[in-house]
C-alpha cells in the first residue's frame, strides 16, 4: 500500500512538517536534533490522521498535516524515552541517540519533540483535539509505568500484559485514528467505532512487535534479537509458552532466570521455550483476533469517503503482517 500515490503524497506532506520541527538558533537544539534522525519510520501514526481526516471527503489540509506531524513527534519522543528506560544500543539500525548523547540530553531531547508536539497542536485551536491528545500521553504513561513495575516477572497474566500493551502501544494509535476523526467532524457512534478499530489495530501492532522480537533478524528488527527478553520483559509469546507449559521444572527454571534478573544471558534458551512451546503461534492467534475486531469496528462506520475508509483497513492488515 505503501506504492500507493495518494499514500506517498501523504507521506510527503508528514515529511515536510517534520523537517521543519525543531528548527532552532539554539546551539543545544541544533546539536540534538542533529542526533535525532526524524526522516526513518514508517509513518503509521501520521497517515492514520491523514486517512481519518478524509473520512467525509475533505482533502488533506495543513491542519491535518500539523496533526499528523504531532503524532509522529510524539511517537519518536516515546521511542526515545524507551530507549532510555531499557538502556538500548540501538534504534531502527543506528545507535540510540541514548548512546550517542548520553542520558541527560536524550530525555530533553525526547521533552523537546513532545513540547513540538504540542505546540503544533495548540495552533489548531481545537480543545477536542487537544484533550484527545492528552489523554492518550496520559494512558501511554500508564502503560509504560505498569510494563517498568512488572520487570523481570514472568507471571503476569494475558489479561495484564492486554491492559499494559492497550496503554503502552494501542492508546497512540486510537488517538492518531480520533485526530483525524475530529478534524473530520465524526462523532456519535462513528467516532466510537473508529476509536475502537484504533484499539484493535494497535493491539494487533504490539503482539506482532513482539513476536517480530524473537523471529525476526537484527538486520530488520535494527535491533538485536531477543530485547524484550533482555531487558526481563515478560511479553505474549513467553506469557503463552508458559501457559501451554504448565507447571513443571522447565517453567520454574524459567521463573528463577527471571526473578534473578538473568534473562540477558539466557535468551537463547529462553527463546527455545517459546518454541517448543509454541508461544509465538499462540500469540499470532491472538493478534489475528484483534485484526478482526479491527475490520468489524471499521465496517460499521458510515462516511462520505469508502476509499479512505479502504485505506485504513489496509493500514491495519499492514501492522498485522508486516516482517519488521
Amino acid at each position: 500500500m505503501f506504492k500507493n500515490k495518494d499514500i506517498k503524497h501523504k507521506l510527503d506532506l508528514i515529511n515536510k512538517k517534520l523537517e521543519a520541527a525543531g528548527n532552532s538558533e539554539n546551539k543545544g537544539v541544533k546539536y540534538l536534533m542533529e542526533n535525532i534522525d526524524l526522516s526513518k519510520g514508517k509513518r503509521i501514526r501520521g497517515l492514520l490522521v491523514l486517512l481519518a481526516a478524509q473520512l467525509n471527503g475533505e482533502k488533506d489540509t495543513d491542519t491535518a498535516a500539523d496533526t499528523a506531524a504531532a503524532m509522529e513527534l510524539l511517537h519518536h519522543a516515546t521511542l526515545i524515552h524507551d530507549d532510555i528506560l531499557d538502556n538500548s544500543e540501538k534504534r531502527r539500525g543506528e545507535k540510540s541517540l541514548f548512546k550517542m548523547a548520553g542520558y541527560q540530553m536524550s530525555v530533553l531531547g525526547g521533552d523537546y519533540l513532545f513540547a513540538n508536539a504540542a505546540s503544533l497542536l495548540i495552533k489548531q485551536q481545537n480543545l477536542k483535539l487537544y484533550t484527545v491528545m492528552f489523554d492518550g500521553i496520559k494512558q501511554i504513561c500508564e502503560g509504560e509505568i505498569e510494563e517498568v513495575y512488572n520487570e523481570n516477572n514472568p507471571l503476569i497474566s494475558p489479561k495484564q500484559y492486554f491492559d499494559i500493551i492497550r496503554s503502552k502501544t494501542a492508546s497512540l494509535i486510537r488517538v492518531s485514528v480520533q485526530a483525524g476523526a475530529v478534524l473530520a467532524g465524526i462523532s456519535g457512534k462513528n467516532f466510537t467505532l473508529l476509536s475502537d478499530f484504533g484499539t484493535e489495530a494497535g493491539m494487533a501492532f504490539q503482539i506482532k512487535d513482539d513476536i517480530l522480537d524473537i523471529t525476526s533478524d537484527e538486520t530488520k528488527l535494527g535491533k538485536p534479537v531477543g530485547s524484550d527478553i533482555k531487558e526481563g520483559k515478560a511479553t505474549l509469546p513467553l506469557i503463552m509458552a508458559m501457559q501451554n507449559a504448565g507447571k513443571g521444572i522447565e517453567t520454574a527454571a524459567i521463573c528463577r532466570v527471571f526473578e534473578n534478573g538473568k534473562a540477558a544471558e539466557n535468551t537463547k534458551n529462553i527463546i527455545e521455550f517459546i518454541q517448543k512451546y509454541r508461544g509465538i503461534e499462540a500469540a499470532e492467534e491472538a493478534a489475528a483476533i484483534h485484526i478482526k475486531a479491527a475490520k468489524k469496528n471499521l465496517r460499521g462506520v458510515s462516511v462520505k469517503n469508502a476509499d479512505a475508509l479502504k485505506r485504513l483497513e489496509e493500514m491495519a492488515v499492514y501492522m498485522f503482517d508486516r516482517k519488521n
